[in-house]
């Protein structure tokens, strides 16, 4: 159990947050003493859950919808966000759509869709983040990648695409920000139990994944919540422009 408060009184921000990966890191951002936006696209009920649990272990959090590929909308989240607490000290670029698709019967439609929620949506919230970054001369980024960014997918190409170019962007944006006393890192998580990971299992023996694994299970969200709280926090005040692979050893980069 990690030390509690290493997040005390930050604002964070987190989209994808109703369930999964993203569920996980905002109830440890909580636990940890952040306010949480819990950013969310379609299930409100499941949005409001984090929420409801979150206050009812004596933190703050409200819920609100957005499409990460829609800029207004986008805009509007940040601005009720400031609104309410007065500040935005970590974004967490969390959500994201995996298909697995064979490369030859992917469409337009499909990779632009991949690539719109998975790449352009964190450019965008990251170009309307940084107005409030600017002013405070402080704030965190964290980015969700994927083991898929790094090694390619096969099965997932678009989506590998679209993580491989949130790496770029990490290390670009960290680049462009650190003046202003901004820092940007990744998350590239392996495979995690989630509800994208059910899908996967579907079609893949979970024995034949964990034969890659080097500790030969597959990751829980909260061990990625975790690796989070590390990154917003003063402990990582000299990371930055950083992929931290939480994988099991499934890649070593």
């Amino acid at each position: 159990m990690s030390e509690i408060g290493r997040l005390l009184n930050k604002v964070a921000i987190l989209t994808g947050s109703s369930r999964g990966i993203g569920k996980a890191i905002a109830l440890e951002f909580a636990r940890q003493g952040a306010r949480i936006v819990v950013g969310y696209n379609r299930d409100k009920a499941k949005a409001e859950a984090v929420v409801y649990q979150i206050i009812t272990n004596g933190g703050d959090a409200f819920a609100i919808q957005l499409d990460v590929r829609d800029r207004s909308s986008v805009r509007a989240m940040f601005k009720t966000a400031h609104d309410r607490f007065g500040r935005v000290d970590v974004l967490v670029n969390n959500a994201g759509f995996l298909e697995q698709k064979p490369f030859m019967n992917i469409t337009d439609d499909d990779w632009n869709y991949s690539l719109a929620v998975n790449l352009t949506g964190v450019f965008v919230c990251i170009q309307e983040v940084v107005q409030f970054f600017e002013g405070q001369k402080s704030g965190c980024i964290i980015n969700m990648t994927s083991v898929g960014g790094q090694i390619g997918g096969a099965k997932a190409p678009h989506y590998a695409a679209a993580k491989a170019g949130v790496i770029a962007l990490t290390k670009s944006t960290a680049r462009l920000l650190a003046p202003m006393g901004v820092r940007v890192n990744a998350i590239a998580p392996g495979f995690i139990r989630t509800d994208m990971y059910t899908d996967i299992i579907s079609r893949t023996p979970e024995s034949q994944i964990n034969a890659d694994i080097l500790l030969e299970r597959v990751g829980e969200p909260e061990e990625v919540a975790t690796a989070a709280v590390f990154l917003a926090s003063d402990d990582a005040c000299y990371i930055t422009g950083h992929i931290l692979n939480v994988n099991g050893g499934l890649y070593l980069g």
